[in-house]
């Protein structure tokens, strides 16, 4: 077995095998199927964090703000922000895991927040978003501990109606 001097090993000793080259229809169809498959986890793991959220027994929309970035005029001037968000909202009837991207101008009358249900948002706002559902148990609970005092008040002003 001849040694290659320049090279510093021994020729036909050991080969590398080489991967057959894939067609771009192959990598194409081998790609589908990984991200199938990690589309449907990942679908699953946000369906499970919603059925332990819905667990907890939600009496409010609770929302946690993950991110925020001051939106600028042409003068640099601040005249609102962009604030990201998760959420535990009823929609249509039901508790969903939520996100929603909300743009708030300051000098325009406050609108609603557009959320939408997270296993339906775009690959990339899932993946964006999936990192921040943790710190959405702590907003839950302090959605609930906010409401109780309200809910005392409310029977308080009922009970002296009948009286």
């Amino acid at each position: 077995m001849p040694f290659n001097r320049i090279n510093g090993f021994y020729i036909g000793a050991f080969q590398m095998p080489e991967k057959p080259k894939m067609t771009i229809d192959e990598r194409n169809e081998e790609l589908n199927e990984a991200l199938t498959t990690r589309l449907e986890q990942l679908k699953a793991a946000i369906e499970d964090q919603e059925t332990q959220f819905k667990e907890m027994r939600l009496a409010c929309d609770a929302k946690h703000a993950y991110r925020s970035e001051e939106m600028e005029d042409d003068q640099r001037n601040c005249i609102g922000e962009i604030n990201w968000y998760v959420g535990m909202i009823k929609l249509k009837g039901g508790w969903r895991l939520c996100y929603a991207k909300d743009y708030e101008h300051y000098s325009w009358p406050a609108e609603s927040i557009d959320w939408k249900p997270l296993v339906d948002c775009s690959v990339e706002e899932r993946i964006d978003a999936v990192p921040h559902i943790g710190a959405l148990r702590e907003a839950i609970v302090k959605s609930k501990e906010s409401l109780v005092p309200e809910l005392e008040k409310a029977i308080e002003a009922v009970a002296k109606l009948t009286k």
